[in-house]
């Protein structure tokens, strides 16, 4: 499986116990691809770099234990697509390499990504709903 995670939720499972990091373990566990656009890699390694520091070198620790799909910055014009969509314009970029990639599962904890033009599109879920999708596709494999 390839599933795609926002900054949200990378930043949540480096930074604290809770479903963003059991979804990081599950990940692990089951071989699955982590796909990350290249602006969600940079957008997290800000976050945690302002908000967490020392915690920014375990995004490079989780890169190199997984498998990884590094997603390209999208071109311009699929993030103008993106934002007739989506809310909040800061998350077009997001939503335009999610897009493009097609990862089985994005995940993400923002509201703006669960609407049902965004889910029509995308297969969206919680990290919890996500946690439970990986565990049933590995049983079941």
């Amino acid at each position: 499986m390839r599933i795609m995670l926002d900054t949200n939720i990378i930043v949540s499972g480096l930074a604290f116990a809770g479903n963003e990091r059991e979804l990081l373990n599950v990940i692990y566990n089951h071989n699955a691809t982590l796909v990350l656009s290249e602006y969600v890699v940079l957008e997290t390694k800000a976050v945690l770099t302002r908000k967490f520091p020392g915690k920014e070198r375990l995004l490079d620790h989780i890169i190199n234990l997984v498998q990884v799909e590094i997603a390209a910055m999208p071109l311009k014009e699929k993030v103008n697509e993106a934002e007739l969509i989506i809310r909040d314009q800061k998350n077009a970029v997001v939503l335009a390499a999610a897009i493009e990639v097609k990862p089985d599962i994005f995940v993400s904890g923002e509201l703006d990504f669960h609407t049902s033009k965004i889910t029509s599109t995308i297969n969206v879920m919680h990290p919890k709903e996500a946690i439970a999708l990986i565990n049933y596709h590995n049983s079941h494999n």
